[in-house]
């Protein structure tokens, strides 16, 4: 049996999921409808995360993970520390909907500010996937206007 992970951030860079995850497929890319992506943690060392947002639009890759590769990614992921797995659905290719599991800060940490460089490797994942690494800069700009 096989699992649907919606990734977003760094990891919708099919390069470097593949590096990890010989196994992992990539579905699609599309979008997660009423998530935002915010920037959680220390300044210089926030990381992403998605939060509920009504009317927001995430950009998002979806990976099909073995069920076996489950644990290894939660390792990856900071399961069960840092993240928690929820379920979503992401809209794929303009129309599929697909079923699966995002991760997301488990406690609601502070709003800070990323490094340059994990804003370049998010920038990076953005173009390969043809998405406008522009988004990335909105949202830092939308999060820091609340």
């Amino acid at each position: 049996m096989e699992k649907f992970f919606i990734a977003y951030g760094t990891n919708i860079k099919a390069s470097e999921i593949s590096k990890y995850f010989s196994q992992a497929k990539l579905v699609g890319y599309g979008y997660l409808n009423n998530y935002a992506m915010e920037f959680v943690g220390y300044d210089d060392h926030a990381i992403a995360t998605l939060v509920k947002k009504s009317g927001a639009r995430t950009p998002v890759a979806v990976w099909q993970f073995p069920l076996a590769d489950r644990n290894t990614l939660a390792n990856f992921e900071a399961f069960p520390y840092l993240y928690k797995r929820i379920n979503a659905t992401a809209i794929i290719n303009g129309k599929n909907k697909l079923h699966g599991e995002i991760y997301v800060t488990k406690q609601k940490l502070r709003n800070g500010t990323p490094s340059k460089e994990y804003l370049e490797a998010l920038k990076s994942a953005y173009r390969e996937a043809n998405f406008d690494p522009k988004l990335i800069d909105e949202a830092l700009k939308e999060q820091n206007s609340i």
